[in-house]
């Protein structure tokens, strides 16, 4: 009993102050100079919302320890930004908050490569073509205007009211998305390794499919439709749902 406790003791010593201190914060803005192409490598999680001006904005919370300390560093490349967030890696201690999460604000028509390692991803609009890569979290986009290419090796990908082209793919995972009326784009492309593919498309929509699963079922293929935009969802163990929305 007596050893219990002073494992106790010693883990709300360690643990504790770093909780109670809160969370440390950096706050960058990077000029864009005439540039619209922007790469971000980040370690922690991510939250993308679009924004005005002519500067990328990055606010960092550290739940984490001190050290290493919070750095933003950019390297003006030909052609574009490329932008390396680092700090604290996500904690083992399963209590309370940890690691950095970052917020990013980009104009609207910034092309962006973001990479996050070890955080999920969450975008609030696509306003421009737009690369997202986890390599352990799940990644969300609220709504879609542009171009979207999406990886997660561990985690699902959620994509709500795409009005481009969505290109989505899971190492493990679900990757689901939904296509808003009037959808441009040519082309909706789905892949998991280990996960279940899902598309909600609206009324009187029209599509090639090309739908296979290793193992798993189909539910409700659409019959394919010549010189139609171009639908492609495999997946190796899953099931592939094709859901057309009813009309309002």
């Amino acid at each position: 009993m007596k050893r219990v406790v002073w494992l106790c003791a010693a883990f709300a010593l360690l643990v504790l102050p770093a909780i109670s201190r809160g969370a440390t914060t950096l706050d960058r803005a990077i000029p864009l100079d005439g540039q619209s192409n922007v790469r971000i490598d980040v370690n922690g999680a991510v939250h993308v919302v679009p924004g005005t001006g002519n500067s990328v904005h990055v606010h960092v919370d550290n739940y984490g320890p001190s050290t290493p300390p919070l750095r933003v560093d950019t390297v003006r490349e030909r052609g574009r930004i490329h932008i390396t967030i680092s700090g604290p890696n996500q904690s083992v201690i399963p209590i309370g908050a940890s690691g950095i999460a970052v917020d990013i604000t980009a104009p609207r028509n910034v092309k962006l490569d973001l990479r996050a390692f070890g955080g999920a991803i969450h975008v609030d609009r696509v306003t421009a073509p737009m690369q997202l890569y986890a390599s352990n979290g799940a990644i969300a986009v609220d709504a879609s205007d542009a171009p979207l290419t999406a990886y997660s090796e561990i985690g699902d990908v959620t994509v709500a009211d795409a009005r481009g082209m969505v290109e989505l793919t899971c190492g493990r995972g679900n990757a689901s998305a939904t296509l808003a009326p009037g959808w441009r784009g040519n082309l909706v492309r789905m892949e998991s390794s280990q996960g279940n593919l899902t598309l909600d498309v609206p009324p009187g929509f029209r599509a090639r499919y090309d739908v296979t699963t290793g193992q798993g079922k189909v539910t409700n293929p659409e019959a394919s439709v010549a010189h139609a935009p171009l639908v492609f969802m495999l997946t190796q163990k899953g099931d592939i749902t094709i859901k057309e929305r009813l009309k309002s």
